[in-house]
C-alpha cells in the first residue's frame, strides 16, 4: 500500500500532527498553494501600502503638532519700510514676536530642497517667484486666546502683506487625507482578502478531493472527524501565514527600494512618506490577518464538503 494511503498511527501530539500534515500537503500540491499563497500576499501589500502611507503621514502630523506656525507672506514688491512695519508689528504682539524672517533667496532654496524634481523648472524662469516671509511661531494657547483672531485680521490688513497662513489648517487637511488613506486601503484591502478566503478555499477543496482516499481510509479506521479535518485547517492559516510574510517582506523591500530611488533624505517626500517602517504591532497584524483569511476560507471548504457528505 502507498505510503501516502496507509493507516496513519494515532498521533501522540495532535498539533504537530496536523502541523505536519499541513506542511506535507502543501508541498505535494504546490502549484495551487503558490496560487493561494500569492493571493494572500497581493491583498496584504496592497493593505500594508496604504497603512504605510497612512502611518508615516501620522507620524508627520505627530512632528508638527508641537511647532505650529503664522507664515506671513509678503508681497514680491513689497518696499523695506512696508517689511520693517509688519516686523515692528509682529514685535510689538508678545504672542507674535517669536519670528524668523525667510527672504526670497532663502525661500527658492527651500523650495529645491524640498521639491528636487521640479528644482530645474524653477531655474528657467527670469525671476524669483517666491515671495519674502515671517514664520511666527505660536502655541496651541495663542491660537485659542480670544484676541488671536483680531491680530491676524489687523495682520492681514497691512500694507505689503499678500497672505497669511496657519499651518495647524492644512494639519487639519492633511488629517481628513489619512482618514481616505486608511478608508481606501481597509476597502481594498477587504475586498482582496475576502478573493484570497475563497481562492484558499478553492485550494483546500481541491486538496481534499487529491487525498480522498486516504480520508476515506481514516474513516473507517475510526478517525475522528476533528483528526480528519484539523490538517486542512491548519493548511489554510500556514498559506495565510506565509502570504502574510511574503506581504510583509515585498512591502520592506519596496519601502527601502523608494527610500534610495524617490527621494532625497532633506525632501519633503521624504519627511512624509519615509519617516520609518510599520511598527511590530501592524506587522503583526497584517501576518495575522491572512493567518485569518487562511482559516476562513480552509473552514468553508471543509464545512462545504462535510455538508455535501452528509
Amino acid at each position: 500500500m502507498p505510503r501516502d494511503l496507509r493507516e496513519p498511527d494515532t498521533p501522540s501530539n495532535t498539533v504537530s500532527y496536523f502541523v505536519r500534515e499541513a506542511f506535507r500537503r502543501i508541498w505535494v500540491t504546490k502549484r495551487t498553494s503558490f496560487v493561494a499563497v500569492a493571493m494572500i500576499a497581493m491583498s496584504l501589500f496592497i493593505l500594508g501600502g496604504f497603512v504605510l502611507v497612512a502611518d508615516n503621514m501620522e507620524r508627520a502630523v505627530e512632528r508638527w503638532q508641537g511647532k505650529s506656525h503664522v507664515n506671513v507672506f509678503l508681497d514680491i514688491e513689497a518696499a523695506p519700510d512696508q517689511i520693517r512695519a509688519v516686523d515692528g508689528f509682529l514685535a510689538s504682539h508678545p504672542d507674535l514676536h517669536t519670528r524668523h524672517f525667510v527672504t526670497r533667496a532663502q525661500a527658492l532654496e527651500r523650495f529645491k530642497t524640498y521639491f528636487v524634481n521640479l528644482s530645474q523648472v524653477v531655474d528657467q524662469l527670469d525671476e524669483n517667484p517666491f515671495p519674502a516671509s515671517f514664520e511666527v511661531e505660536v502655541t496651541p494657547r495663542i491660537i485659542q486666546s480670544p484676541g488671536f483672531p483680531a491680530e491676524m485680521k489687523a495682520l492681514r490688513s497691512m500694507s505689503g502683506v499678500e497672505q497669511v497662513q496657519f499651518d495647524w489648517e492644512w494639519l487639519n487637511r492633511l488629517r481628513r487625507l489619512i482618514d481616505i488613506v486608511n478608508a481606501v486601503g481597509l476597502t481594498a484591502g477587504g475586498i482582496l482578502a475576502v478573493a484570497a478566503a475563497f481562492t484558499i478555499a478553492n485550494v483546500i477543496r481541491l486538496t481534499m478531493l487529491t487525498y480522498r482516499e486516504e480520508i476515506e481510509i481514516m474513516r473507517l479506521v475510526g478517525a475522528t472527524e476533528r483528526i480528519i479535518r484539523g490538517p486542512f485547517l491548519i493548511e489554510g492559516i500556514l498559506q495565510g501565514a506565509i502570504g502574510g510574510f511574503v506581504a510583509v517582506g515585498l512591502l520592506f523591500g519596496t519601502f527601502v527600494l523608494a527610500q534610495r530611488l524617490l527621494a532625497p533624505s532633506n525632501s519633503l517626500l521624504w519627511s512624509f512618506l519615509f519617516i520609518g517602517f510599520l511598527p511590530w504591532q501592524k506587522i503583526a497584524a497584517l501576518i495575522a490577518g491572512g493567518m485569518l483569511a487562511g482559516w476562513i476560507g480552509s473552514w468553508l471548504s471543509v464545512r462545504e464538503r462535510v455538508t455535501e457528505e452528509a
